[in-house]
């Protein structure tokens, strides 16, 4: 619950502080960056295996090929400045001449697909290169990057290679795979040393990686857009709603203190009618001792008037104003303590000034000038506090706290005051916090009440005069007044428990004391 709470103070500042803003989109800019470059990284790879695809199915056409050819122990095709024997193939009738005279070369695999490889790079952006570590044509030894392809192919068994090589316009795609030693080519390669199934040499297919990031080049402008447009719509959402919910809150805040100053006047107005209620008493004992003293002294003027008096007169009469002055003096006593008291509490709740209080002192103010309340009905109010506990901030907002709490049990908990039980208030210090547990053992409420209990307006009493401001004004009072925090726990006739923190030294306001 405490992690809830700080979690929507936190939220809150925020949304009041209009210079953090920017934060937020910063946040989302940072996110909509990442999301951008994981599309782009995504595009890549695609790229990057739709090239790996092509340079595949090049090989795997020209190693079909080739296995057709050697299959069929090659093929004849006529001697020519394009085509002339080769040199490196050492077969019989390597060369023949045809029943009308022409001369016909033998064409074997590897002299079939470096010609292959020589018609496709005039007519295509493609090279196809035959290879191996053990070349019989010299022109076939491998490149440094296909001779390390060739030894990978060889030592860790790999099946393909793929890499970009270079940078800019003349990056290269690369691709090479091993041919593996069959039956039929062992005709050429068993006086190397082969056996079926080694790997003889390799075929690599090369072309320009403009290919590759051709394919990608639309569609990272595409999504530069989309992302673009998405941070543009989150931004211009999200200002625009910060700038209304905020606009929101100062509203309800205002209207806030508009209900918090109107319960204030309402409680200091049951207070005065209270206060008016119980002063009158004492003071009305006051009036009628001073009246019955002022009639005794007219006694003693009569007395002392006449020619002969007894001691015994004097006495009686004289104890008689003693008991009289007495018992007027207890009683302006009595009513010059209620009315510091009221003038304490009254003068408290009406300003929201610091100051330095003692907290038993002001529970007890709260308790006495509720008095008027609470004294015709069967409920009782039982106070633990230490006599010590000195502490510095608005005590205004705590009694008005506890005059709201109070007011509430006596309503709701125990039915208007018509209800036996007890209210008890047990307050101490832990750290640089008070702590103040508040629990009656009223009617207690429901699970739904519970959820709803701090909410403006929510009353279970509409047609009986509840606004459903009490507690909703006690929340705010712990929350903003005091800085503290306030949960509550209850249970349908098990009572109501409120739990109370606030620091023990409340920090100013802004604006106090101007």
């Amino acid at each position: 619950m405490k992690l809830a709470a700080g979690i929507s103070r936190a939220v809150d500042g925020f949304i009041r502080r209009p210079k953090w803003w920017p934060l937020l989109m910063f946040f989302w800019a940072i996110v909509a960056t990442i999301s951008y470059s994981s599309h782009i990284r995504d595009l890549e790879n695609y790229a990057h295996k739709m090239a790996a695809l092509r340079g595949r199915l090049v090989f795997e056409i020209v190693e079909t090929t080739r296995l057709w050819a050697a299959q069929h122990g090659g093929l004849y095709a006529p001697t020519t400045i394009e085509t002339p024997s080769n040199p490196y193939l050492e077969v019989p009738e390597k060369d023949i001449v045809s029943p009308s005279g022409k001369l016909l070369t033998k064409i074997n695999p590897a002299y079939m697909t470096r010609q292959l490889g020589e018609l496709i790079a005039k007519e295509r952006d493609m090279r196809i290169h035959i290879t191996s570590l053990k070349p019989i044509r010299p022109a076939n030894k491998p490149d440094d990057w296909e001779a390390g392809a060739l030894a990978d192919f060889e030592q860790r068994g790999e099946q393909e290679k793929i890499s970009i090589v270079g940078a800019g316009g003349t990056a290269m795609f690369r691709y090479m795979a091993p041919l593996e030693v069959k039956k039929p080519c062992m005709v050429c390669h068993e006086k190397q040393g082969y056996q079926v199934g080694d790997v003889r040499g390799g075929i690599s297919v090369t072309f320009p990686a403009s290919y590759v990031f051709s394919i990608i080049d639309a569609q990272k402008r595409d999504y530069l857009f989309i992302h673009l447009a998405a941070f543009a719509i989150f931004a211009l959402l999200a200002w625009g709603s910060l700038t209304a919910i905020r606009r929101h809150l100062l509203a309800l805040e205002a209207a806030r203190g508009e209900l918090v100053e109107t319960e204030k006047m309402a409680s200091l107005g049951r207070m005065v009618a209270g206060f008016a209620h119980e002063v009158n008493t004492p003071v009305g004992v006051a009036v009628g001792a001073v009246s019955q003293s002022h009639e005794l002294v007219v006694e003693l003027g009569h007395l002392l008037d006449k020619e002969e008096v007894t001691e015994a007169e004097l006495r009686e009469r004289m104890a008689l104003l003693d008991e009289t002055s007495t018992l007027a003096l207890n009683n302006l006593r009595r009513a010059a303590g209620m009315v510091q008291s009221f003038k304490r509490t009254a003068v408290d709740q009406i300003s929201d000034s610091e100051r330095d209080y003692n907290l038993a002192e002001a529970i007890d103010d709260v308790r006495k000038n509720l008095h008027n309340q609470f004294k015709s009905t069967p409920v009782q109010i039982e106070v633990n506090c230490p006599a010590n506990i000195k502490l510095h901030g608005p005590v205004g907002a705590l009694e008005q706290l506890l005059t709201n709490l109070m007011t509430n049990s006596r309503m709701h908990a125990f039915a208007d005051g018509t209800q036996a039980g007890m209210i008890r208030i047990d307050a101490r210090v832990v750290g640089d916090l008070v702590c103040i547990d508040y629990s009656d053992d009223g009617a207690g409420m429901s699970a739904e009440s519970l959820q709803h209990a701090f909410e403006p307006f929510y009353t279970t009493r509409r047609g009986s005069g509840g606004s459903g401001l009490g507690l909703y004004i006690a929340y705010n009072l712990v929350t903003q007044g005091l800085h503290g925090s306030i949960r509550c726990e209850s249970a349908v006739g098990m009572g109501t428990r409120y739990f109370i923190e606030y620091p023990c030294q409340v920090p100013a306001r802004k604006g106090a004391g101007k």
